[in-house]
């Protein structure tokens, strides 16, 4: 099949910071993942996070029907979100987590071209063979972005991966090479699948995830870059079960400065307590925060270490308003704002 490697290597999956042409959401309706005591709280964080991306940027938003649309419509004119920079588009989904089944998109400079790579998407290894049908609305995403469209048979969820921008990309041996994902496959066939499709020159290989994370792993519940040369790492500060994973992580960071002789910070941000929904006890993230043209929007929970994660991304990201969203019934499904976010890069 066709690479969409440039000549000289140009291709690159553009970090998040860089100009986005959209956003593309999924709203919510699944009431298994949001039970009916909670779903209009999630209803109400997108609210919020439409309200504040649309100052930016255009947001498309998948509903399923008519009546969805005229739903959605109703609330975000009741916050105030800048409309016009809002598109309703009729797409049937299952549920909401966009970042894993749409497709990661891919710049070649020099020859103008932005490129979608569609990965497989089986519902992070059949765990919910059900959602798993969220695989053929990412290919309508696709077909909506008008990119050069690539379908490569293997499965990488948009959470899973993390990238600089610059070639150096993250992720976990637990997640990619996971059998459930993609059995036989070793770590040098899929580093050449990264190569080949999103332009990775370096691959920081972490061994796993945080224990409560269903994905099996997903790096961008923990670690995530802020610049080329900056990635923010949680930091479990108890005795918590996820502290020898994130200090090994941190472990590994150094040393692949180390490896590499890249300039590499590291900084730490506070993992909040696991949060109560329900009668569920979750695990949440500051970390799966979803950074905009004009914003960044961080998870909150309503808990002390709040600020200081505020504070930390702030300084990070000094030309955006970084903004607090509560979230914890968002969580609730397992997942957070990065989740259920995806950029289209501009191409220019």
């Amino acid at each position: 099949m066709e690479s969409c490697s440039g000549e000289g290597g140009d291709i690159r999956a553009p970090a998040e910071w860089e100009r986005h042409s959209c956003t593309w959401i999924a709203w919510p309706h699944n009431d298994s993942t949001f039970p009916p005591p909670i779903i209009w709280k999630v209803e109400e964080t997108y609210c919020e996070m439409v309200y504040e991306l649309s100052r930016g940027e255009v947001v498309k938003i998948l509903v399923n029907d008519g009546k969805e649309a005229d739903h959605v419509t109703v609330m975000l004119e009741q916050v105030g979100a800048r409309l016009s920079s809002v598109e309703l588009l009729t797409v049937p989904t299952v549920d909401v987590w966009v970042r894993d089944y749409a497709p990661l998109f891919a710049k070649s400079e020099s020859r103008g071209l932005l490129a979608a790579v569609k990965w497989r998407f089986n519902a992070w290894g059949m765990k919910y063979p059900e959602l798993a049908l969220d695989d053929s609305a990412g290919r309508e995403i696709l077909r909506l972005s008008g990119a050069k469209p690539f379908y490569r048979p293997y499965v990488v969820e948009g959470g899973a991966i993390e990238v600089s921008g610059d070639g150096i990309l993250m992720t976990t041996k637990s997640c990619l090479l996971d059998p459930a994902r993609n059995p036989g496959v070793t770590r040098e066939e899929m580093e050449m699948e990264l190569r080949r499709y999103l332009g990775a020159k370096r691959v920081l290989w972490f061994d796993e995830g945080l224990v409560g994370d269903d994905t099996d792993g997903h790096v961008d519940v923990f670690c995530r870059f802020t610049s080329p040369s900056t990635v923010v790492l949680a930091e479990e500060r108890g005795e918590g079960v996820n502290r020898r994973i994130l200090e090994r992580a941190y472990k590994r960071l150094a040393g692949f400065r180390e490896e590499t002789g890249l300039e590499l910070e590291t900084l730490r941000a506070p993992c909040p307590p696991m949060i109560q929904v329900l009668d569920q006890r979750i695990l949440a993230s500051y970390l799966n925060f979803y950074i905009g043209n004009e914003s960044v929007l961080v998870p909150v929970f309503g808990v002390r270490e709040d600020e200081e994660a505020l504070s930390i991304l702030s300084e990070c990201f000094k030309h955006r308003r970084v903004v607090g969203i509560r979230s914890g019934e968002l969580f609730y499904g397992l997942g957070g704002i990065h989740c259920v976010t995806m950029q289209q890069p501009e191409n220019r």
